[in-house]
């Protein structure tokens, strides 16, 4: 692996962080103070093209992979655009165009690729329930076939931007549980158009990503073609955990991204900021946290590398996924906390945001891969220790 960066590389940094220094702070206050989903940003994500990122060049898109979706949505967040800027393009490239071009049908491809790459797409994901939790193999959501589509019910929950999606990515089960000897059989990717298909979503009021929104989600008797399908009828776990990688890449993006930047407004108050007559950055208590925190972001960043690197070689990126997933988020919320001690009673205003990173920044060492499963996964899978679970 090589980690000079290419010349196409550093220009798509650039392009994405002068796209983003358009939208400065007071933007990102004003969008979460109202709850209001950032459509001028939406539309220059789409003006530049930087929405379809991965759409393959015959579908109207750049036909890039998955370390440069990693790079789009790290520049978002790093810029300021922070954990609502990189979550909006993280759903679209890996809810959105990754489990299509990789698993959908022809027809699929067709229908949606150009929408995404036109900036007509809104995804959402369709996974967490509220008994079940993440737990996949307890989720009770269910597709009955019948003559030639499924029909839906059940409930998700913490469904981002589900009130405004133009299509959900779901996961639900086609075989009930007590039908299957194999716990990860009897379940199916759908991709559920909200222009056709009947849902009843709910806001949550929630403190995290606020100009995107949390919902709960009712299917009742919604129905789903066919042909809407992603990957194959219940064997959908194997596709689901492909889906799983790439969000943990794109998630492990925007919390570093953003983790450095909230880092950065620490360090500048740090320089600048006098007490008893001398910058308060000289004082070790100050400084020291703050380099220890520039550490683990780097090791964030070697592994995100490492990860997408691997995704786009073709081999398994999980453990590096995973590890950069609780690294970052370690590391981001790390430096959220660390801003707000360095600002002191400034850490609270909501003029001086740093209380927007420290509300964001805390949702990723709980969702979405809390970081006991990370342990679990790797204790089991790299340590060949026994399950916990």
């Amino acid at each position: 692996m090589d980690f000079a960066e290419s010349d196409e590389h550093a220009l798509l940094r650039k392009g994405m962080a002068d796209l983003v220094k358009q939208f400065p702070r007071e933007y990102w206050r004003q969008k979460d103070l109202a709850e209001e989903f950032p459509q001028e940003y939406w539309d220059a994500l789409s003006k530049q093209g930087w929405l379809g990122l991965l759409v393959p060049e015959e579908y109207g898109g750049a036909g890039l992979n998955m370390y440069e979706a990693h790079i789009a949505a790290y520049e978002a967040a790093r810029n300021g655009a922070g954990v609502p800027g990189g979550d909006l393009l993280m759903r679209t490239y890996m809810f959105g165009t990754y489990p299509i071009r990789q698993f959908g049908s022809a027809g699929l491809k067709e229908r949606w690729l150009p929408r995404i790459a036109e900036g007509k797409a809104i995804f959402s994901i369709g996974h967490t329930e509220p008994v079940a939790g993440v737990n996949t193999f307890d989720i009770e959501t269910f597709a009955e076939r019948r003559a030639g589509e499924f029909v839906v019910n059940g409930q998700k929950i913490w469904m981002t931007l589900a009130h405004r999606a133009d299509a959900i990515l779901l996961v639900a089960r086609t075989k009930r549980k007590e039908e299957v000897r194999d716990k990860s059989d009897g379940l199916t990717l759908f991709l559920l158009d909200t222009r056709e298909s009947k849902i009843r979503t709910a806001r949550l009021p929630a403190s995290v990503m606020r100009p995107l929104g949390e919902n709960v989600v009712y299917f009742e008797d919604t129905s789903i073609p066919e042909e809407n399908v992603i990957g194959e009828v219940d064997r959908g776990w194997r596709y689901l955990v492909n889906v799983f990688n790439a969000e943990r890449l794109g998630t492990a993006s925007v919390a570093a991204g953003a983790g450095e930047y909230v880092l950065d407004l620490a360090v500048e108050y740090a320089k600048t900021r006098s007490v008893f007559g001398r910058p308060i950055g000289s004082n070790q208590a100050v400084s020291f946290p703050l380099a220890e925190i520039r550490m683990y972001l780097e090791a964030a960043k070697i592994l995100l590398q490492k990860a997408a690197w691997r995704f786009d070689r073709g081999e398994d990126p999980s453990v590096e996924g995973n590890m950069a997933a609780y690294i970052a988020s370690e590391a981001a919320w790390r430096a959220a906390d660390q801003a707000v001690q360095t600002f002191g009673g400034l850490g609270f205003s909501v003029e001086m945001d740093i209380e927007r990173y420290y509300r964001d920044l805390r949702l990723f060492k709980t969702a979405p891969v809390p970081r006991e499963m990370v342990f679990n996964f790797i204790s089991r899978r790299v340590l060949g220790l026994p399950r916990t679970f």
